[in-house]
């Protein structure tokens, strides 16, 4: 089985592809797709995929060709905005999107790689990240410090089951569940923490019921604001989060002025403790991944030129193995097994 892992670059436009054999990292191909290239989704077994594009602005739909690594533009479906996060509905019928800049959150039906006019639109200011947990769809709102509930009926239309009310000010990104569906952690890109909620698989709501920090405080870093310059006022800047490890007993959570990778023990009922290591990666990880063996971690960064795999250690610990050349502007990364 071959492993083959993705990063899109966005200064270069480019879909960068790798091999990883048991701790190598190799180079395959670089497929120009469009400027801008941000987030993607993976459909099916992963040799079919929606990028972001800022330029043409929309989703463009591309297919991989799993002997040479390259990526095809197949189709492209032009919008006013480039969404920030992407996802293919479990029943792989729609495509869910956040719009950052729009503040939109959609659903598309697809057929055959094409996106259909949207069945539902709701609206959320600076929303960040789209998830599906069972029948059930959120949309994590930075704007309005929030994450927003819906039930995601047969025919792709959204109906509310009510929002959870993050901390004031903590701009609330992205967000990922367990696979019992009643635990999911978001990370806050203004305060650098992990907010654990607890879903009621039933009725889809939610409640915020564990705040845990996942940045570096030794490097005087301090809480962000919206609109400011993370790096120039040396703020938090939280950006991803990734369960890793056997039955997910580790998050590993990414924080791009200090570029730090942080790993927090999961216990078995959800419950996270703190930090167990923190690790500096590539500049500014914006998005990064684990690899299918839920034992590596794959991380570019928007502000470096190559991308690492770190082995996860059974005590928290992330060790370098590989390195490889990459993009510029690396914001996303993802693998799959075939």
């Amino acid at each position: 089985m071959t492993q083959i892992a993705s990063t899109t670059c966005a200064a270069d436009g480019t879909i960068t592809t790798f091999t990883i054999d048991g701790e190598g990292l190799t180079p395959l191909a670089i497929s120009p797709v469009g400027k801008g290239v941000s987030a993607m989704a993976l459909e099916g077994d992963g040799t079919q995929a929606y990028v972001s594009l800022k330029e043409p602005t929309g989703v463009a739909t591309v297919v991989l060709d799993a002997q040479t690594g390259s990526w095809t533009q197949t189709a492209h479906h032009s919008l006013s905005s480039h969404p920030s996060y992407l996802r293919v509905s479990e029943d792989g019928r729609f495509l869910l999107g956040a719009d950052y800049a729009a503040g939109k959150g959609f659903v598309w039906p697809l057929s055959d790689g094409q996106l259909g006019e949207p069945t539902a639109v709701i609206e959320h200011q600076n929303l960040h990240c789209v998830v599906q947990v069972g029948q059930h769809v959120y949309f994590v709102s930075l704007g309005e410090d929030l994450v927003a509930g819906y039930l995601l009926t047969e025919d792709g239309a959204l109906e509310s089951v009510g929002t959870v009310a993050a901390p004031v000010g903590s701009g609330p990104r992205h967000l990922i569940a367990r696979e019992d569906g009643r635990t999911l952690y978001c990370v806050t890109e203004f305060s650098g923490e992990v907010l654990r909620l607890r879903r009621d698989p039933a009725s889809g709501a939610l409640e915020i019921v564990q705040q845990v920090v996942a940045h570096a405080t030794d490097k005087g870093l301090r809480h962000s604001v919206f609109g400011a310059d993370p790096l120039k006022e040396h703020f938090i800047w939280g950006a991803d989060l990734h369960l890793a490890g056997p039955e997910g007993r580790w998050l590993v959570v990414s924080e791009r002025t200090e570029s730090t990778l942080a790993v927090l023990p999961v216990a078995d009922d959800g419950t996270l403790a703190e930090p167990v290591s923190l690790t500096a990666t590539e500049q500014q990880p914006r998005g990064f991944c684990v690899t299918p063996d839920e034992n590596h971690v794959l991380c570019p960064g928007e502000k470096s030129e190559q991308v690492s795999l770190f082995r996860l250690e059974d005590d928290g610990r992330l060790v370098r193995v590989a390195e490889a050349p990459n993009g510029k502007g690396a914001n996303w990364a993802r693998v799959v097994s075939l």
